[in-house]
């Protein structure tokens, strides 16, 4: 045998040793994508054609009896309707305040402008700390500290808290969805800017730009891919944001602070149906993905078409 031989003997082996090792290394997390995303997905929307046979024990198909029930509930269940409204308006929130501050306090933050450090830490913290903990010492302020302080200024008020009060409870949960999201959205934020060349930026200097300027003409543009993700992720979260109402109230959220995603969620957690309940909410949740799926390839091709270039 030959020395080149055995050279190509020992480079296969090799070769065969490193795919062995990387099926292995694959393995796993393929088949929990197959079983837990594909499998599930696949079962979900088989699912909404069925309803339980409590006779047999098994699913029956029974064509688009849930569909039917789902349009039925949109179009006269006031809990439904009021989830839909809540849904839409936490995102409109969200676009306009959230996104529209986080792209000022980002811009703030990377043109190291006075104070930006401490912004940093204040609106990173709700990032770093549990959801849990935050939601508590949130609460604690809201519902304790605050209405001591505002029936001390207005006796006689009988304040009970932001998140006791009917008309104040909706609004505190968007201004806390908004305030823990901060630091995420920012941090996205100031990752793209902080990509910007900065030859570009102090070429604009030279020729007078001023800092509104530069944000719009250069920093916007050159981050709008980061801004047109994000734009999207939050049209696909519309029929899914619960605004952490079940972290705040358990199941006994108030029915002014529901949304699509706390009404299926707490369907499916609640177990007061049992297994009849499934169907219709994978058929809920099959009818808010054909609606969401065209708006968003429609906004997205839209943001592509129309946004500004960073050439």
């Amino acid at each position: 045998m030959t020395e080149t031989v055995k050279r190509e003997r020992i480079c296969l082996k090799k070769k065969y040793k490193d795919l062995i090792f990387y099926i292995l290394l694959i393995a796993i997390p393929l088949a929990q994508f197959c079983i837990f995303y594909i499998y599930v997905n696949f079962n979900s929307v088989l699912l909404a054609f069925k309803r339980f046979d409590y006779d047999t024990g098994i699913y029956r198909y029974v064509g688009v009896e849930n569909f039917a029930r789902v349009f039925r509930d949109f179009a006269s269940s006031e809990l439904v309707s009021a989830s839909v409204k809540n849904s839409l308006i936490a995102y409109a929130v969200g676009l306009l305040f959230g996104t529209g501050l986080a792209l000022l306090f980002s811009y703030y933050i990377y043109k190291k402008s006075f104070g930006h450090k401490f912004f940093q830490v204040m609106l990173f913290l709700p990032s770093i700390v549990s959801s849990v903990a935050m939601v508590m010492m949130f609460k604690y302020f809201t519902d304790l500290a605050l209405p001591e302080v505002i029936n001390k200024i207005f006796p006689g008020s009988e304040f009970i808290g932001f998140l006791s009060e009917e008309n104040t409870r909706f609004g505190t949960l968007l201004f806390f969805c908004i305030w823990s999201g901060f630091g995420s959205n920012v941090l996205l934020y100031v990752g793209a800017m902080n990509g910007i060349n900065d030859s570009i930026v102090e070429a604009a200097h030279l020729d007078g730009c001023g800092t509104m300027r530069e944000f719009i003409s250069i920093t916007f543009p050159m981050i709008f891919p980061t801004f047109t993700t994000l734009f999207i992720v939050n049209i696909a979260g519309i029929a899914t944001n619960q605004i952490n109402a079940y972290l705040f109230y358990g199941l006994d959220v108030p029915p002014n602070c529901y949304t699509l995603g706390f009404y299926m969620f707490k369907d499916l957690v609640t177990g007061t149906a049992g297994l009849s309940e499934y169907p219709y909410l994978s058929a809920m949740g099959l009818v808010m993905t054909v609606v969401v799926t065209p708006i968003v390839l429609v906004v997205r091709k839209l943001l592509i078409k129309f946004g500004p270039s960073a050439e």
